[in-house]
C-alpha cells in the first residue's frame, strides 16, 4: 500500500465508522529509533504525571490516569520525530481533502504506562473547547504479546459499552479516530509500555 493510499484509507475510516487501525505504519527500524529516544527520555527523568483537563481545570487524578507523558516540542525533535511529523502532515491534508475538518496543526506527547499504569474510560476531546479532532496514538514497543495486556479499548458503539474493539500496543500500529466521538480507555500491562500520542486540532 503506497503511502497516499493510506492516508486515503484513514481518512475514509474517520468518516464512518469514526477509527482505524493500522499496522506498520513505520518501518521496525524508525519505531526502534523512537523506542530507544523515548527509553532514553525516561530514564533521565524527562517525563511528568499526566493529569487530566485544560487550563485552570488541569488536574492530576490518579485515580483516573497514572501514566506518564513528555510533551513533544519541534525545536528539540529528532530525526526520527522529524519524519513521523512529516508523515502527519500528509495525513493532515489528506483528511482535510476528504472530510473538510479544517485541521490546523498536531500536537502531541511520548507517553509511558509504567506496569499496571492505566487511564480510565474518557474522550479526548476536553468539555469547554472542541480544538481536538482527530486523535493518533502510534506505539513503540517491540514483541507485544495479549498476555502482556495494556490493550487499548475503543468503545465503537456508542449505544452499547459491550461493544468495543481492543487493540494490543505493537510497535508500528497506528490508530486513528474522532476525538469528539470515541470512547476508550488504557487498560493496564505487566510490562512498560510506550506510544506517541496527539491530535490534530484546529485553530479554536
Amino acid at each position: 500500500m503506497s503511502p497516499s493510499e493510506r492516508y486515503v484509507r484513514i481518512a475514509e475510516a474517520l468518516a464512518d465508522p469514526g477509527w482505524c487501525i493500522l499496522p506498520q505504519f513505520l518501518s521496525v527500524q524508525q519505531v526502534d529509533a523512537l523506542a530507544a529516544a523515548c527509553s532514553a527520555a525516561w530514564n533521565e527523568r524527562a517525563f511528568r504525571p499526566a493529569g487530566v483537563g485544560s487550563g485552570d481545570d488541569w488536574h492530576l487524578r490518579p485515580e483516573v490516569r497514572s501514566d506518564y507523558v513528555l510533551w513533544l516540542e519541534e525545536a528539540d525533535a529528532s530525526p526520527e520525530q522529524k519524519h513521523y511529523s512529516d508523515e502527519l502532515e500528509s495525513l493532515r491534508l489528506a483528511i482535510n481533502s476528504a472530510l473538510y475538518l479544517g485541521l490546523f496543526e498536531f500536537e502531541g506527547h511520548l507517553t509511558v504506562y509504567p506496569p499496571g499504569a492505566f487511564y480510565r474510560r474518557h474522550l479526548d476531546q476536553f468539555r469547554a473547547v472542541g480544538y481536538r479532532k482527530v486523535s493518533c496514538i502510534l506505539y513503540l514497543n517491540s514483541d507485544w504479546r495479549a498476555e502482556d495486556g495494556g490493550a487499548l479499548r475503543l468503545y465503537t458503539d456508542l449505544s452499547n459499552d459491550a461493544i468495543y474493539q481492543d487493540v494490543y500496543p505493537q510497535g508500528g500500529t497506528l490508530v486513528c479516530f474522532l476525538s469528539n466521538l470515541i470512547y476508550h480507555e488504557v487498560l493496564p500491562a505487566t510490562r512498560e509500555r510506550m506510544s506517541l500520542t496527539g491530535w490534530f486540532r484546529t485553530r479554536d
